[in-house]
């Protein structure tokens, strides 16, 4: 979407959760299927990592048109793309800080 002052804003209704804290996991199974990280249904809690794979396949998408279960990209940014879209969080940058730092 472009607001009035002309800035993308990127939104997506479907990639939202209810966050209880102190869960070891999300509790209500919410997400868009091949955008949302796998933490996401249901596999463990989600934090900061899960919008870094959201990212990382967004920037996938944008660079190629294609889901990168389709096509990756084959570039500049394929490290950190495929750093972001680990299944494993734990294998995801850190926070948003850490990947802005390697863009």
């Amino acid at each position: 979407m472009i607001d009035s002052d002309g800035v993308v804003k990127l939104i997506d209704y479907d990639t939202a959760k209810l966050y209880k804290a102190y869960q070891s996991n999300d509790t209500n199974v919410i997400g868009t299927t091949g955008f949302a990280a796998p933490e996401q249904f249901g596999i463990t809690q989600s934090d900061e990592r899960t919008d870094i794979f959201s990212l990382g396949i967004l920037m996938n998408v944008m660079l190629t048109g294609e889901h990168p279960s389709k096509k990756l990209y084959k570039g500049k940014l394929s490290k950190i793309i495929e750093k972001c879209t680990q299944i494993d969080p734990n294998k995801r940058y850190l926070n948003a800080v850490s990947l802005k730092r390697e863009l």
